[in-house]
């Protein structure tokens, strides 16, 4: 249980540490209200007359999470990708939705693919990290914080830098259980 809770809140931490506009999710909140339901039969809408709208997917998919509804989510940013394989921000989006779900090999696999495309974008190795540990590997996890770590330092982004630091020390203690 100390395992889950600890990717939930480093999930939740590593998308609030976000220093780029990658993210804009929000607290779930499960019950869409009038906004919410305007707001998607408007990208219904958009979407119906341009099937490849690729920021009324990205939209779309975005309030979908933020109502805490991942399946349509992933469905959304699933289709960015299909339209442009190398959208960072629909795999690292859909990742999160994975990791919400618990599907941890699937969320690997998508930030494996944002690290592809932005190897320099030290937040994706830190959330890859989670879904890393999640499955066991702890080798793995390790090595995908120290280079957060470094590219974070690089950056100068010391606070960040500290954090992934804290993640790291937990994670080798974990390995030593």
């Amino acid at each position: 249980m100390m395992k889950y809770q600890f990717s939930k809140l480093s999930i939740l931490t590593s998308i609030a540490l976000l220093s780029m506009p990658l993210l804009a999710l929000a607290a779930p909140n499960p019950i869409p209200s009038e906004t919410d339901r305007k707001t998607i039969a408007s990208l219904n809408a958009t979407l119906q007359q341009n099937p490849r709208d690729v920021d009324a997917h990205i939209q779309r998919g975005l309030l979908h999470a933020r109502l805490d509804q991942n399946l349509p989510a992933i469905a959304d940013y699933t289709e960015v990708i299909r339209i442009d394989p190398n959208h960072a921000l629909a795999y690292n989006n859909r990742a999160v939705a994975k990791l919400n779900l618990k599907d941890y090999w699937g969320a690997y696999l998508d930030y494996s693919q944002v690290v592809r495309i932005r190897p320099e974008q030290a937040i994706t190795y830190n959330n890859r990290a989670t879904a890393r540990h999640q499955l066991g590997d702890c080798k793995g996890a390790i090595a995908d914080l120290r280079i957060a770590a470094e590219l974070f330092r690089l950056q100068g982004d010391t606070l960040n830098q500290q954090r992934t630091l804290t993640n790291l020390k937990y994670f080798q203690k974990s390995k030593k259980r």
